[in-house]
């Protein structure tokens, strides 16, 4: 057996390496005539594994055709081009990403060379018929043209989308909102042939879009009402000076919501805060400034900025609005004067049908409320804030609100500007003194203007604080004259213990008020770059459903990791689940603010407010540019 074995295995042997002679030799053959003709393009490749060698090759063959393409494209293009057909630089840069990032198919290869005892490594030669690389030009072609028709048509949804939703901010006074969307809608028209519908009538958008943002800017009024000196050191004092800013509708002067500004220190520019219900500061170097340049802004960082238009407006430039530069005097009766030493002291006015009426629902039988006595201990924590003597008032709170207190205070460099006028307001067992304005810094001269609500208990004693809703959010709820008082304010007062809460980390009360089993939807932006020849930049909108536990162990994460975070509710719409309960539908739209992170959207809450403790049974947010109607609501889950 042995013998007869032995033979035989030379014999296999002797047939592979002839069989694979011929089959390399046969592929040579083929090579020399692929090569010999004018109708393929070819490459070899060669590395010590057949699959590094395959790659090799068709790399080289991509460089090549990529080379081919480039010479014969261009005037095809051009040609193109001349009948208004396609745009050259858009096609032909198409054309070389996709061969150089897309994986070639329909290319034929052929081993020519294997390793033996002269050679170490393989050789692959591969091929593509010039025919079939005709057919990908052509595909690649009318996929750009196709993009190019998808682009205009967006372009077009956008332009009119962000023009119409400006007009909208005006009508809400929300003007920092309104020069942001008019002035997207105003970068996306440029360069192009679309129109707006005004009037029954098709207006060219960048002129419509250019004079609606000069007409709101030249109706922005700077008022400085105050001027304060602040010690900062033994050595050096700032100047800080209170502007009241308005907006001249219709000839009626209206407090301005969100707007943010830049100005000159004496020294550098610097950002204002975000204007908050009418009320803006400057914090200047020197006392001898006669007056201080302001420039109000309208084009906004990336955070608040989607990717494709912020990338349009680099491209396009900034257009420079002379109306946007306000020059605000400061006389000399200004810096001599002195802020009110006793802030006015009054009970709310009756403005929405707030005057307790036997409708109120029923809540515990309350203590008489001593305004008197209120006031006087609120203008001790206003001292015990301006003086940074905290302690001082800590007897004026309950435990947990002096808790609130000390973590306010820790929040940004809390200090309180301008002079207060507080107005209490009786709601069951509580009185709600509202308020003192206040301004946070943080790092990278970020800054907020918040109005803060006191809370006092039956025994006079600050029992919670909450920032307060802007006006807006407020006028929109307290207009609701078919609910009864205690209703709107048990609505009012939710709403500001959630934004608080996610401004102070109160993760405790979130935690609280979340159902066990509750829908929460969140949402948040995602970029996708793809480097090329050309940049290629996406954004949209990732979402996610997650539980309780996924959600709290979120927010505590970003409680430990952000330096603040920063809510403001305006365009709200409220619904009752049913006549008579405290049981709500509610849509914020939403403006999120951190210190890494900012998106705006609409927020969609159903929360129970029959019971002591809320209880939150769906969240959910969703992007600011969907329409209304197709936006999460009541009638989605009740």
């Amino acid at each position: 057996m042995k013998k007869t074995a032995l033979p035989l295995v030379f014999l296999l042997t002797f047939l592979s390496l002839f069989s694979s002679a011929q089959d390399l030799s046969h592929n040579r053959e083929i090579m020399q005539k692929v090569m010999s003709s004018d109708k393929y393009s070819f490459a070899t490749g060669t590395a010590d594994s057949l699959n590094a060698a395959i790659s090799y090759a068709v790399s080289h063959l991509a460089d090549q055709i990529m080379t081919d393409v480039k010479v014969t494209s261009k005037s095809e293009i051009k040609s193109k081009n001349e009948n208004g057909a396609v745009d050259e630089t858009v096609v032909f840069e198409q054309v070389s990403e996709t061969f150089t990032n897309v994986r070639l198919s329909d290319y034929q290869q052929l081993i020519i060379a294997k390793p033996d005892k002269k050679n170490k490594e393989y050789t692959v030669f591969v091929y593509i018929s010039k025919e079939k690389i005709d057919e990908i030009v052509k595909e690649i072609e009318q996929k750009e043209i196709d993009v190019k028709k998808e682009k205009e048509k967006k372009a077009v949804e956008d332009v009119n989308f962000y023009y119409s939703e400006g007009c909208k901010a005006i009508d809400d006074i929300r003007i920092g909102d309104a020069l942001k969307y008019l002035y997207w809608s105003y970068v996306i028209s440029l360069g192009t042939n679309i129109s707006i519908e005004q009037n029954g009538k098709a207006q060219p958008a960048t002129r419509l879009a250019e004079t609606k943002i000069d007409n709101l800017l030249s109706n922005l009024q700077f008022t400085p009402v105050s001027f304060e000196r602040e010690q900062i050191n033994d050595f050096q004092e700032k100047y800080k000076v209170v502007l009241n800013i308005e907006y001249n509708k219709d000839g009626t002067k209206h407090k301005v919501t969100n707007l943010d500004y830049e100005y000159n220190d004496g020294n550098t520019l610097q950002k204002g805060p975000r204007v908050r219900d009418g009320v803006g500061t400057l914090d200047l170097q020197y006392a001898d400034m006669d007056e201080v340049r302001i420039q109000c802004t309208y084009k906004y960082d990336k955070n608040e900025t989607p990717t494709d238009i912020y990338e349009t407006i680099k491209t396009k430039g900034e257009k420079k609005f002379s109306s946007a530069v306000k020059l605000v005097p400061l006389t000399k009766t200004l810096k001599e004067s002195k802020p009110a030493t006793s802030p006015k002291q009054t009970d709310a006015a009756d403005e929405y049908g707030l005057a307790k009426s036997n409708k109120a629902m029923e809540m515990p039988t309350a203590k008489p409320h001593d305004h008197e006595e209120m006031g006087k201990r609120i203008r001790l924590v206003e001292a015990a804030i301006r003086n940074k003597d905290y302690t001082s008032v800590k007897s004026y709170f309950t435990p947990e609100g002096y808790e609130s207190f000390e973590k306010l205070i820790r929040y940004g460099h809390a200090s309180i500007i301008g002079t207060p006028e507080y107005r209490f307001l009786d709601f069951g067992n509580l009185t709600l003194c509202r308020s003192i304005t206040m301004q946070f810094r943080f790092r990278n001269n970020k800054q907020f203007i918040e109005n803060i609500t006191f809370r006092f208990n039956e025994d006079n004693l600050i029992e919670s604080l909450a920032f307060t809703l802007s006006d807006v959010a407020e006028r929109d709820i307290l207009s609701k004259g078919k609910w009864n008082r205690d209703s709107r304010l048990l609505l009012m007062t939710f709403l500001e213990d959630y934004q608080t809460a996610y401004a102070l980390g109160r993760d405790k009360y979130l935690e609280s008020i979340f159902s066990e089993n509750a829908l929460i939807i969140v949402g948040n932006k995602v970029e996708k770059r793809v480097l090329s020849d050309n940049v290629i930049i996406t954004e949209s909108v990732k979402y996610d459903t997650l539980s309780k536990a996924q959600y709290m162990d979120r927010l505590k994460q970003h409680f430990r990791t952000k330096e603040y975070i920063n809510l403001n509710f305006t365009d709200t719409d409220f619904k009752r689940a049913s006549d008579g309960d405290e049981f709500y539908g509610i849509r914020v739209r939403q403006e999120y603010f951190s210190s890494n992170y900012g998106d705006v959207g609409y927020l969609f809450l159903l929360v129970d407010l029959r019971f002591e403790v809320p209880i939150i049974h769906v969240r959910a947010w969703q992007n600011d540019k969907l329409p209304l109607d197709a936006l999460f609501s009541l009638s989605d889950v009740y």
